[in-house]
């Protein structure tokens, strides 16, 4: 799998981290899979954007792999988009 991509810096209590690339909410995909980064957590996991719910885009939720869960898009950053997990 490949990792985020990460362009520029961002200084944090005196520490330049690495800031990614991220995803607008208006450019994913239903059905679609991502590296994603919730809100305030560091790790990256794999997520699919359902439609479970309704075709239409305010329907839409993100599920978990290995999770049986479905969150709202705003819980989430999505970093890159993936062929297939």
């Amino acid at each position: 799998m490949r990792t985020p991509p990460y362009t520029g810096s961002k200084d944090i209590g005196g520490d330049l981290v690495a800031e990614p690339n991220t995803i607008d909410h208006d450019e994913l995909r239903a059905g679609s899979y991502y590296w994603a980064r919730r809100c305030g957590a560091e790790d990256a996991e794999v997520v699919q954007i359902s439609d479970v719910f309704g075709q239409d885009r305010q329907f839409w939720s993100v599920a978990v792999m290995g999770s049986d869960q479905h969150h709202s898009l705003s819980e989430f950053s999505f970093l890159i988009r993936l062929d297939e997990p």
